[in-house]
């Protein structure tokens, strides 16, 4: 157990409030338990365990990691199951939420909240990120008190190598961002006679925007050209590569970095290498796409993930002669979750190593998902059972406890 945590519970830190959107902490006898309420079976991973949540139904967790450590933290939503790296700590993870609103960027959410779930946060006395700057380096603890820029403030926790996916996620978004887009809407859209998917793919690229939709917008939103503003692809691709090569690990796939990557490949005519991402791409996960933050979701009429629908244009007869990919072109949403997972459930039979087999059940269950807790109910036993044969006892003690909390809640 990294010492934070272990802190974090022989403290008894989680018998206090804070003050922030996660204020919520987990009690130690609730992850103790057999079946902890908080656990949300089958639309949480199996590798996950919350510690701290907001009043929604979102967690923060704990990851089990193959060395049988309780790893990084993740961000998780309940909204659709998505989640975020967050941190290598749960210090990190609290000092992330304690100055991402200082960060650059839009501060776009995933959903909208029904109230400001900051509007009563306090760092500067919250027992949490008080807690959590104890186990800083001296620049990172100044950081809560100095004015910086948005900017410096970036800066100073990716050079202290906190939470840095969650930060060039922001960084991204910054990057990508265009002023007028958060004034138009739907319903806006289809008042001056624009598709919406067309003004969500032109919010992601703006240079995909004719000049006279862009009369349209700016004669009614009363707009200037300087108003059009200007992306950076190029940081966006160098945001996206340093996230890229920080996750080792096949499982940690971070979907939104290999979207973008290459996306901005292809944006600048290297055809090839675009392909040779999408392709990476294709393989993580579609709950780490960030797909609404990103606007990605503009290409999700054409495949399941974004990777697919690009490889589809650049690279049609890969995507014909492969099984997995053209599941993922798969209209029906049910047609496609079926066949996703009858793929990696037919690869894990076919695994030469337990690792290899627990790595693509992991697959099976939360690459797209599987639309049956019924499903999920076996699923997770040969999860379990898989961890345990390769040594990964953390993981199958998380996934037996995982599977109690789908036989309460569920029935199944």
């Amino acid at each position: 157990m990294a010492p934070d945590l272990a802190d974090w519970l022989d403290r008894e830190i989680w018998k206090r409030n804070g003050t922030g959107e996660f204020r919520l902490p987990i009690p130690a006898d609730g992850l103790l338990s057999d079946a902890p309420d908080e656990i949300w079976p089958g639309l949480m991973p199996c590798d996950l365990l919350p510690i701290l949540g907001d009043s929604d139904g979102n967690w923060v967790c704990v990851r089990a990691d193959a060395n049988n450590q309780m790893g990084e933290m993740v961000q998780w939503f309940h909204g659709g199951g998505d989640w975020m790296p967050w941190g290598k700590r749960l210090a990190d993870a609290i000092v992330f939420e304690a100055v991402v609103e200082r960060l650059p960027g839009p501060r776009r959410r995933l959903a909208i909240p029904a109230e400001n779930p900051k509007q009563n946060f306090d760092p500067l006395n919250d027992p949490f990120v008080h807690w959590a700057f104890e186990h800083q380096t001296k620049a990172i603890r100044e950081l809560l008190a100095e004015q910086t820029s948005s900017q410096e403030s970036a800066e100073v926790l990716l050079r202290e190598n906190i939470a840095c996916e969650a930060v060039r996620c922001e960084l991204v978004q910054d990057a990508m961002h265009q002023p007028w887009a958060s004034r138009l809407n739907g319903k806006l859209a289809s008042q001056i006679g624009l598709s919406w998917n067309d003004c969500v793919s032109w919010m992601f690229d703006a240079g995909r925007m004719p000049d006279d939709a862009w009369n349209l917008l700016k004669e009614k939103l009363k707009l200037s050209d300087h108003d059009r503003g200007e992306q950076d692809w190029s940081a966006v691709e160098t945001h996206c590569r340093a996230v890229i090569d920080a996750t080792t690990d096949s499982a940690r796939q971070i979907a939104w970095a290999w979207d973008l990557l290459g996306y901005a490949i292809e944006r600048r005519g290297d055809s090839s290498a675009a392909i040779d991402t999408f392709r990476q791409g294709a393989n993580a996960s579609s709950f780490t796409d960030q797909a609404v933050r990103m606007n990605t979701h503009w290409m999700q009429q054409e495949a399941a993930k974004f990777s697919v629908a690009r490889l589809q244009k650049l690279d049609p007869n890969r995507v014909a002669n492969s099984k997995y990919l053209s599941s993922l072109l798969a209209t029906n949403t049910q047609s496609c979750r079926q066949q996703v997972v009858e793929y990696w459930m037919d690869q894990a039979n076919q695994a030469t190593s337990e690792v290899q087999r627990h790595e693509r059940l992991m697959k099976a269950g939360w690459d797209v998902g599987v639309d049956s807790f019924v499903r999920y109910s076996t699923l997770l036993d040969r999860v379990a059972e898989a961890a345990e044969a390769a040594g990964q006892h953390a993981r199958a003690s998380l996934a037996n406890t995982h599977r109690r909390c789908l036989r309460n809640r569920y029935g199944v």
